[in-house]
């Protein structure tokens, strides 16, 4: 075995092999299985300054040093055993000086798939390993720098790393997107005043909230209006992003030469560490600013402690509202002048309630304190030890309960009133003798448990009132009570179970006291029913489940809505001269031009049903729904499923006869259906039996398994059943929210049960889920039926115009839209139908220009999201000055657009993007004069 490396080795000195591993700058040499060298290359031979010759034959023990042969032995070894690649990192010794290499070994088999021999290549990457080092060092040395030092310190070590003249942190302006502010900015060696600039136009424009971005030289022929590069002279630059943990842009940190920056990988790598040290310190900032705010705004009193002297080192303004002393007397008074001045309510004790926080962890008692005018108050106080701002603190909270004790001591004042409120107590009050009869049973009690009072008093409770089977370890506890005086229940609120006249049991909350009285102990047992209690913290729990399923189903909604404008955007100028193109080729004759922008069309069709689905699960945009048939869509939609899904699945379908319609976005179902069939598909590994049935239930009570709404009624349901493994419950959980997958990265988005959950509940319907573990899972779509005849259904899709088709058009239209593209293509499409088209992308300057001469123009089509000024806004204005003037908006998302309303603002028309142009063209033609007129 080991000659046959030999030969491979020599085979290979004549193979052209050979010269691309010679001439290779990697080290690349072949051991057999002895770990004796079979073959080195010359960067080898380099490196260790040993020809082939004196390498050949020999082992890692005869070059190389015990500890490092040992660790490059066992790497070989390791390689071989498993019988795959394995990249190491080694480390070599060689003329006194430490060398690291990332070494990728794989093993070298024979004829008959044996191993024979071990193959490797290493690179040496020294270098690179002593500047990490040295940038370890660098971010010590800015850790250790505390508040504003943080961010020079960041300025001035970026500069030395980087052998830079310039270098900078600085962080985005609240309010101002587009504008930055330094924290720290080091030039010419020592640090200057903070400035605030604009974003575009400078190299950081392509920094903040991208990526890493670098210039090695001739920075202002690349940004020439850069008036801050051209006063510091700077040459080249490199910025790198601050992102906090959530992902939100903070700034950015940046150095510069007056001459030329090399290696770009090593800039790379020295501003990735300043950068995470300086994102950190900025999202410290804004904790501490967030703390600020919640401290101030607090309705009650706090105060910050010092954790060992316990001197007040701050107070909120509600303590000083409350005290009656300002922020800077409190801070200098003692703890004695806020306590009562007597036991135990004095300074003394309000130190041993701050030590016991401290030390044994959060305490809560009533305080007796006394203001600046000598009044004395009552209040609760809760003391807990926190860190702020890297500081351990302890924090008093107080809150003012002098009416609460007031009322306690009027209870106290005279037995009156203690058999009043027996008597009139909405609890339960039952006493007890030492004998375990019953001595006591006030009015709610008879209400309560469904006795007399005359048929319970000297009767034994625990016959009565207390469950069979807990009657045993009631009298257990009863007599350790009479023995020892101490109980399980005395002085704590219990949950327990009793028992009616009627043998129905109920929990109840109990709480017990003593009264030594001159016949004994008395038993007296205060008792509430909480069955509606436990009913309404069950409904609670059972909203507020509720309420966080549909906030994590609305979330993706916020975000597909602010994205739908832009996406829009784009449809509509691809769109739009898509047609335009389609409509010059057939002009030409050209035949295979227009098959190829049909099929760019129907792909940028399918971006716009994409958009539209996306907006159907925000709840901002609806389908086109329209009575449908789901039996004969289904029954349709299987040829479709068949060429999807594999042929080694199974698919039955029972669709019941004679269902009413629904009515539904006959697409949008096709994809609810899609998607719980694909589901079934990847569930199975594409093997099993997938069933679909279709008919009419009246669903009783339940639970909806994505919005967690109850609902019950009369439904159309879809049910697709799969034979797979079944969904565990921690997944069911999850499953409805948006990018929650369980496939692997890459495999899977995560939107597909987002979306059904979007399509369904846009028409009224619900989802449930049947599953066990081993059993499949079954999930059920129900949709009302409709019941009442339905609207028409909207218009067909758009289709290409043809130019000889339509009647050219007459007049002065003005198009306002900020997105220039969109705007080209609606100045060129409109005039190729016979317009004379003003355009402005700037909306203030339009409307500047259009209130010169309003009655100049026979039409105005204005965008809707603009900066500065939207198109209601303009259209308000241009009414202002002539109310008769026709003014069409349009709108890549209308979610806050009500189409009544934007009527009755004297709008005439509003029109969704991407356009269709046919009806464009036919609703122009009702505004316009043309040529058939």
């Amino acid at each position: 075995m080991t000659q046959a490396v030999p030969a491979l080795a020599a085979s290979a000195l004549d193979h052209p092999l050979r010269q691309i591993v010679d001439n290779s700058s990697a080290v690349i040499y072949i051991k057999d299985l002895q770990g004796r060298y079979r073959l080195v290359n010359r960067a080898f031979e380099r490196f260790f300054q040993l020809s082939a010759e004196q390498v050949l034959g020999r082992s890692d023990h005869e070059l190389f040093p015990a500890a490092v042969a040992d660790a490059l032995r066992n790497n070989d070894l390791c390689v071989t055993s498993l019988g795959h690649s394995i990249e190491f990192e080694e480390q070599l010794i060689l003329q006194d000086r430490s060398w690291v290499y990332l070494s990728s070994k794989f093993p070298l088999y024979d004829e008959q798939g044996r191993v024979i021999a071990v193959c490797g290549i290493s690179t040496d990457i020294s270098e690179r390993k002593r500047v990490e080092e040295a940038l370890r060092h660098v971010a010590l040395g800015v850790s250790a720098a505390t508040g504003e030092a943080v961010f020079e310190a960041i300025a001035r070590y970026m500069a030395r790393s980087l052998r830079a003249d310039f270098a900078f942190v600085s962080r985005v302006n609240d309010g101002v997107p587009l504008s930055l502010t330094t924290l720290a900015l080091y030039y010419a060696g020592k640090l200057h005043g903070n400035v605030t600039y604009e974003l575009p136009g400078t190299p950081c424009e392509a920094v903040f909230n991208k990526a890493f971005h670098f210039v090695d030289s001739g920075l202002l022929e690349h940004y020439p209006d850069d008036g801050v590069l051209t006063a510091f002279g700077v040459d080249s630059y490199a910025g790198y992003p601050l992102f906090a943990s959530d992902g939100r842009p903070l700034g950015l940190i940046a150095a510069g030469r007056c001459g030329p920056m090399q290696d770009r990988s090593r800039v790379e790598s020295i501003l990735r560490i300043f950068s995470v040290r300086a994102a950190a310190e900025l999202q410290r900032l804004d904790a501490e600013a967030s703390y600020r705010s919640i401290f101030e705004a607090s309705a009650d009193a706090i105060f910050v402690h010092d954790l060992h002297s316990f001197a007040l080192v701050d107070i909120n303004p509600r303590a000083c509202e409350i005290y009656g002393y300002s922020h800077e007397q409190m801070l200098r008074l003692d703890s004695e002048v806020f306590s009562a001045g007597y036991p135990p309510y004095t300074g003394a004790d309000a130190l041993r309630w701050l030590a016991r926080a401290r030390d044994e962890g959060p305490q809560r008692f009533e305080w007796r304190r006394r203001n600046r005018d000598g009044s004395l108050h009552w209040d609760e106080v809760f003391l807990k030890r926190a860190s702020i701002a890297g500081i351990d603190r302890i924090l008093a909270f107080t809150r003012e309960i002098s009416q609460r004790k007031e009322a306690e001591s009027a209870l106290r004042a005279s037995e009156q009133q203690y058999r009043t409120i027996v008597g009139s107590a909405l609890d339960c009050i039952i006493g007890m003798d030492a004998e375990g009869r019953i001595t006591t049973f006030n009015p709610a009690a008879e209400q309560c448990f469904g006795y007399a009072a005359d048929q319970v008093l000297g009767q034994p409770l625990a016959e009565l009132l207390i469950p069979p089977r807990h009657r045993h370890a009631h009298r257990l506890g009863f007599q350790r009570f009479l023995e020892t005086g101490q109980g399980a229940f005395l002085g704590r609120r219990v949950e327990v179970c009793a028992q009616r006249a009627d043998g129905q049991e109920f929990p109840a909350e109990l709480a017990i006291s003593v009264v030594q009285g001159a016949e004994g102990p008395q038993i007296i047992g205060f008792l509430r029913d909480i069955t509606e209690r436990q009913q309404a913290e069950s409904q609670r729990a059972e909203l507020e489940r509720q309420l966080r399923q549909a906030q994590r189903m609305e979330a993706i909604g916020h975000l597909t809505g602010g994205i739908a404008h832009d996406f829009n955007n784009l449809l509509t100028s691809m769109l739009g001269y898509t047609v335009m193109a389609e409509e010059l080729a057939e002009k030409q004759g050209d035949e295979r031009l227009g098959r190829y922008l049909s099929r760019v069309q129907h792909s940028a069709e399918k971006a716009r049903d994409l958009i539209q689905q996306m907006l159907t699960f925000s709840r901002g945009s609806r389908g086109q729904p329209q009575p449908v048939a789901l039996g004969k869509l289904i029954g349709e939609f299987r040829q479709l499923l068949q060429s999807t899904l594999p042929t080694s699945m199974e698919i039955e379908m029972n669709l019941a006869q004679g269902l009413p319609p629904a009515l539904v976005d006959p697409v949008q179902l096709e994809q609810v259906l899609m998607n719980l069939c694909i589901n079934a598909r990847d569930a199975m590994g594409s093997v099993g039996r997938l069933q679909i049935a279709l008919q009419r239930v009246v669903q009783p009570r339940n639970t909806c398994a994505s919005c967690q709404q109850t609902f019950n009624g009369d439904y159309l349901m879809l049910s697709v059943r799969d034979s797979g493994p079944g969904i565990s419950g921690p997944v069911q959980l999850h499953m409805f929210e948006p990018f929650f997958t369980t496939k692997a990265p890459g495999q899977g988005s995560g939107m597909g049960l987002s979306m059904v959950h979007g399509i369904v509940h846009e028409y009224g319907g619900h989802i449930l889920l049947d599953s066990r573990a081993g059993e499949g899972a079954s999930f059920k779509v129900l949709i009302p039926p409709l019941v009442q005849a339905a609207t028409q259904a909207s218009a067909g899709s758009s289709c290409p115009l043809q130019d000889g088709q339509q009647a050219r058009l007459r007049g002065r239209v003005a198009v306002v839209d900020d997105e220039g593209m969109v705007a080209e293509f609606m100045a060129e499409r409109l005039s190729q139908w016979g317009l004379d088209v003003g355009l402005w992308c700037d909306a203030e300057q339009a409307s500047e220009q259009l209130l010169n001469d309003p009655y100049a123009w026979g039409l105005v089509i204005l965008d809707q999201s603009m900066p500065r000024l939207t198109g209601m806004q303009l259209a308000r204005r241009l009414l202002a000055a002539r109310a008769d003037l026709p003014i069409a908006l349009y709108t890549g998302f209308s979610e806050q657009l009500d189409e009544a309303e934007v009527l009755a603002q004297g709008i005439r028309a509003l029109m969704r993007k991407p356009l269709d142009q046919a009806r464009l063209h036919a609703w122009l033609r009702t505004i316009l004069p043309s040529d058939s007129d």
